[in-house]
C-alpha cells in the first residue's frame, strides 16, 4: 500500500513539473485552462501524501507510550513531525508533546471550578479581541457562536487561573489555534503549558512589559546579520527594527493572519522541537524577500513585510525554514547573550531571574494548583477559586494593559496592518 501510493506521488509531482514548463510556452488564451488542470493534480497530490501520512503516523502510534516512541526513534520523529501531522492525530499529539494531557489529568475540575469563579477583570478586553480573532474561520465568525463563546472562556479562565498575566494581546490566538483541535478544557490546560514551562517559556511574552520579546528580537536581529547581512545592514541604515513588524511573529507563533496550512506546520513543529523554528521561518521569510525589499525605500520596507503572508506556501516556507543552519547551543548562547548586555546595561553584577523547572502554578503529582494563582484546594480536594475586588482588579489592569499592547497587536485580525512602533523597551528606543 505504501509502495504504491510512494509510486503514484511521484508520478503526480513529475505531471506537475511537465505542466508548469508547458505553460511558460503556451498561449495565453489556454493558460486557464492548464491552471485549472494543474490546480486538480495538486490536489490529487495533496490527498496522497496525507494518505500516506496517516498510514506512517498510525504505525507509530500503535505504540503505548508516545514519549516512549519518540525517545526511542527520535529521527524518524522529527522527520515526520516536519512533514506535518495529520489532522486527526493532531490535538492528541500537541497535547502529548507540551504534556498538557497530564496537566488536565491531574487538576481535574479546575477549569470548570475557574469557569464558575465569578467575572474576569480582564473579560471586556477578551470580549473586544474575541471578536478580532480569526474572524473568517467558520468556527470564530458568528459573533457569540459556538467558536467565540469557547475562546472567550478559555481566556477568561486564564486571566483568572493565572493573575500575574492575567490577559495579554496575541494570546487570543494561540488559544483559538489550539481549539481548532481539541475542547475547551484541553486548550486550557495546554494554554498553561505553553505560558508555564520551561520547554515554551511564552510567559515573558505576555506578562508586564514583554522581556521575552525583546529578547527574540535581539536573537532574530543577530541571526539576520548572519544569513542576510546585506539586508540587515539596509534595514539598519532604514532605522526600521524588528518590532516594527516582527511583533506578531513572536507572540502569536505566525497564527496571526498567516494561511492555516502554514500555521499548523509551524506549530507541529515547535511544539515538537521548541522556539527555534520562529527564528528560521522568521529568516527564511527575510531572505525570500531580500532582494525586493533592497530596492524599497522605509515606507514601502514596512508596507511589505506586514503582508509577507499572502500567498505564502506551507511546504515551500518549511523547506526553506529547515535550510536555515544553526545548532541550539548558537541559539541559547544568543539569548545569554542578551541577557548579559542588559545586566551590563543596568550595572547589574547579580544573574537573570530564571523560570523554574516547574510550572508556578501546578504542583507535581498533586490535584491541586498552589496559591500563586489563587486557586488553593478547599475542603475534601475541591478547588476553592479566590476573585479579585474591582479596585483590585482596575488598579491591576491599569498598571498593566498599556504595557502589554503592542501597536502591532492593535488589529491583529484584520488582514490589513499599519505600522506598528518599538515596544517599550529602553533598549529598543530609536536615538
Amino acid at each position: 500500500m505504501k509502495k504504491q501510493l510512494k509510486q503514484q506521488i511521484r508520478a503526480i509531482e513529475t505531471n506537475v513539473k511537465e505542466y508548469t514548463e508547458e505553460k511558460a510556452c503556451i498561449p495565453k488564451a489556454l493558460k486557464t485552462s492548464v491552471d485549472t488542470e494543474l490546480y486538480e493534480i495538486k490536489w490529487k497530490h495533496s490527498q496522497l501524501k496525507e494518505q500516506l501520512r496517516l498510514l506512517n503516523w498510525n504505525e507509530m502510534l500503535r505504540y503505548k507510550s508516545w514519549e516512549e516512541y519518540a525517545a526511542k526513534n527520535p529521527r524518524m520523529v522529527k522527520k515526520r513531525v516536519r512533514q506535518g501531522i495529520p489532522a486527526s492525530f493532531r490535538g492528541m499529539l500537541w497535547k502529548a508533546m507540551t504534556t498538557s494531557d497530564t496537566m488536565e489529568r491531574k487538576n481535574r475540575g479546575v477549569y470548570k471550578t475557574l469557569l464558575l469563579a465569578g467575572d474576569s477583570p480582564w473579560g471586556g478586553m477578551i470580549q473586544r479581541d474575541v471578536d478580532r480573532t480569526f474572524p473568517k474561520h467558520v468556527l470564530f465568525r458568528d459573533r457569540q457562536g459556538l467558536g467565540q463563546t469557547s475562546l472567550f472562556n478559555v481566556l477568561k479562565a486564564y486571566s483568572m487561573y493565572d493573575k500575574n498575566v492575567g490577559y495579554c494581546q496575541g494570546m487570543g490566538f494561540i488559544a483559538g489555534l489550539l481549539l481548532l483541535y481539541m475542547d475547551e478544557d484541553s486548550a486550557f490546560w495546554t494554554l498553561v503549558a505553553l505560558i508555564t514551562t520551561r520547554k515554551f517559556n511564552m510567559r515573558g511574552l505576555f506578562s508586564n512589559k514583554m522581556p521575552l520579546l525583546a529578547r527574540y528580537f535581539h536573537v532574530f536581529e543577530t541571526l539576520l546579520e548572519t544569513h542576510a547581512p546585506r539586508l540587515a545592514g539596509h534595514l539598519q541604515r532604514m532605522g526600521i527594527h524588528s518590532s516594527m513588524y516582527a511583533s506578531r511573529w513572536f507572540i502569536t507563533v505566525f497564527s496571526c493572519n498567516f494561511p492555516f496550512e502554514v500555521v499548523n506546520r509551524v506549530w507541529d513543529i515547535f511544539l515538537f522541537e521548541g522556539p527555534t523554528i520562529m527564528f528560521r521561518v522568521a529568516i527564511a521569510i527575510m531572505i525570500e524577500k531580500e532582494n525586493l525589499l533592497l530596492k524599497l525605500p522605509f515606507e514601502h520596507i514596512i508596507g511589505e513585510l506586514q503582508k509577507v503572508h499572502v500567498g505564502l506556501e506551507a511546504d515551500a516556507i518549511i523547506r526553506a525554514a529547515l535550510e536555515v543552519r544553526f545548532t541550539e547551543p548558537e541559539f541559547r548562547s544568543l539569548e545569554d547573550q542578551y541577557e548579559k548586555q542588559q545586566l551590563a546595561s543596568k550595572g547589574e553584577n547579580s544573574t537573570p531571574e530564571k523560570l523554574p523547572e516547574k510550572s508556578p502554578n501546578i504542583s507535581n503529582g498533586t490535584k491541586k494548583v498552589t496559591s500563586r494563582s489563587n486557586v488553593p484546594l478547599g475542603k475534601g480536594g475541591s478547588p476553592s477559586v479566590s476573585v479579585r475586588t474591582n479596585n483590585q482588579s482596575n488598579a491591576a489592569i491599569k498598571g498593566q494593559t498599556d504595557e502589554r499592547k503592542s501597536p502591532s497587536l492593535q488589529k491583529m485580525g484584520t488582514d490589513t496592518a499599519k505600522t506598528s512602533s518599538p515596544v517599550s523597551n529602553p533598549s529598543y528606543q530609536k536615538s
